[in-house]
C-alpha cells in the first residue's frame, strides 16, 4: 500500500512540472541556472487588429525576479505579421507567426506568437494618461472615445500607472478626459492597435503635441520636423513629438496656428488646416506616405 502511494505521489509531481495546463501566459527564459531573461507575452494567439504589452524580468539566483536595469531592444522575426513597437508593444499585422525577441541586460529571451485572421473596423486603443506639467500619471480619469462628439460612449477609466485600453472605431475620433474633450477631431486611429497617450492639463499651459506613423505600415517615423505656430519638434524614436506655445492665453498675442507642416527626407510633406489660436492641450497626429 505504501509503494503504491508512492508511485501515485511520484506521478503527480511529474505531471506538475511537465504536463502544463496550457493557459498560462508563454514566457522565454534564457541565461542559465543564475541570472536568467523572461519574457512575458499574456496571449500567445491574438487576432488581426489588436495588440498586447510584452514585458521582460530578469531574475538573479536568489530567485527574485525584478525590471532590466538598462534598455529594452525589441525584434520581430516578420515585421509584416507581428510589429513590436518601442516599450513592448506587439502589434499583430497579418494572419501567421513570427518570434519576438528582446534583449536587454546583456541576455536574450524569445517566444514565438501566432495572430489569427480577423473582420471589422476596430482599433485596439492604448495607451497613458499623464499630467502636463509634471509627466506623473494620473489614475481613476474616466476617459470616452467616440467618432462624433455628441456620441461619446466608449468608455475606460484609467489604471494606478495612467494605462489605459478598450476597442475604438477606425479613423479619426474625439477623446475626452473627465468630460473635457482633450483632442478635438486630432487623433487619427490608422494602425491595427494604436497607442493612445494623452495629456491632462490642469493649469493654462498651451500645448500640440502627437503621434507621426508610416501611413503603410502605422509605425512610428523618427526624425520628422514638426512645424507649428512658429515652433518645431523632431519626432523621437517613438515617433512622438510635443511643441509647447507657452502658460498664458492671450488672444491678443496668439501664434498662428493656422497650418501645421511635417517634413521627413524619404517623406512627402504633410500639411493640416487647424485654424488660428493655441487654446489648450491638443493631440494632432499625422501618417506620412511615401513618394
Amino acid at each position: 500500500m505504501l509503494r503504491q502511494r508512492r508511485v501515485v505521489l511520484a506521478s503527480l509531481l511529474l505531471c506538475a512540472s511537465a504536463c502544463g495546463g496550457g493557459k498560462d501566459p508563454p514566457t522565454a527564459p534564457s541565461g542559465g541556472r543564475g541570472t536568467r531573461i523572461t519574457m512575458i507575452a499574456p496571449r500567445p494567439t491574438i487576432a488581426v487588429g489588436e495588440s498586447q504589452q510584452l514585458s521582460v524580468v530578469i531574475t538573479g539566483p536568489d530567485g527574485i525576479g525584478h525590471p532590466p536595469s538598462g534598455p529594452i531592444a525589441w525584434r520581430s522575426s516578420n515585421d509584416a505579421i507581428y510589429a513590436v513597437w518601442a516599450g513592448g508593444l506587439a502589434v499583430a499585422l497579418a494572419p501567421g507567426q513570427a518570434t519576438i525577441s528582446a534583449e536587454a541586460d546583456g541576455r536574450t529571451a524569445d517566444v514565438t506568437l501566432r495572430v489569427e485572421p480577423s473582420v471589422g473596423s476596430v482599433r485596439r486603443l492604448q495607451g497613458r494618461v499623464t499630467d502636463f506639467a509634471s509627466d506623473a500619471p494620473l489614475a481613476g480619469v474616466t476617459l470616452a472615445f467616440g467618432a462624433d462628439v455628441s456620441a461619446i460612449d466608449l468608455r475606460t477609466t484609467t489604471d494606478a500607472s495612467g494605462a489605459f485600453a478598450l476597442d475604438v472605431p477606425a479613423g479619426r475620433i474625439y477623446a475626452a478626459l473627465d468630460g473635457l474633450i482633450v483632442a478635438d477631431l486630432a487623433v487619427h486611429v490608422g494602425g491595427p492597435a494604436y497607442r493612445g497617450d494623452l495629456l491632462g492639463n490642469g493649469g493654462t499651459c498651451i500645448s500640440r503635441y502627437g503621434l507621426v506613423t508610416d501611413a503603410a505600415t502605422f509605425q512610428p517615423v523618427t526624425g520628422a520636423t514638426v512645424r507649428l505656430g512658429g515652433r518645431s519638434a523632431v519626432t523621437g524614436g517613438d515617433g512622438w513629438y510635443r511643441i509647447d506655445l507657452g502658460c498664458v492665453d492671450d488672444p491678443s498675442s496668439n501664434f498662428n496656428t493656422t497650418f501645421m507642416y511635417v517634413t521627413h527626407p524619404t517623406y512627402r510633406e504633410f500639411s493640416r488646416v487647424l485654424g488660428r489660436g493655441v487654446h489648450r492641450v491638443n493631440r494632432i497626429d499625422a501618417e506620412l506616405q511615401r513618394p
